[in-house]
């Protein structure tokens, strides 16, 4: 990791603790989080990521996180 983060980060406290966050801070965190993937050199690195974090998820959770991807333009 780029900013040498401590690896015993509870994932689970932090995901509850964004969930309950207003949505400045959460753009706040994703925007960090995608400029944190496009720093690793290429596209396909961060393309290969992401695809091996949605075979893990379940269809429920894909289906929630589906609106991060929806562009009102072309819907």
């Amino acid at each position: 990791m780029r900013l040498g983060l401590r690896k015993d980060i509870d994932w689970q406290y932090v995901g509850a603790t964004l969930a309950r966050e207003d949505d400045l801070a959460q753009v706040e965190f994703l925007r960090a989080f995608v400029q944190e993937c496009n720093s690793w050199g290429t596209r396909l690195q961060v393309e290969q990521q992401l695809a091996y974090v949605n075979q893990k998820l379940t269809p429920d959770e894909r289906e929630t996180l589906a609106m991060l991807g929806y562009d009102a333009k072309e819907g």
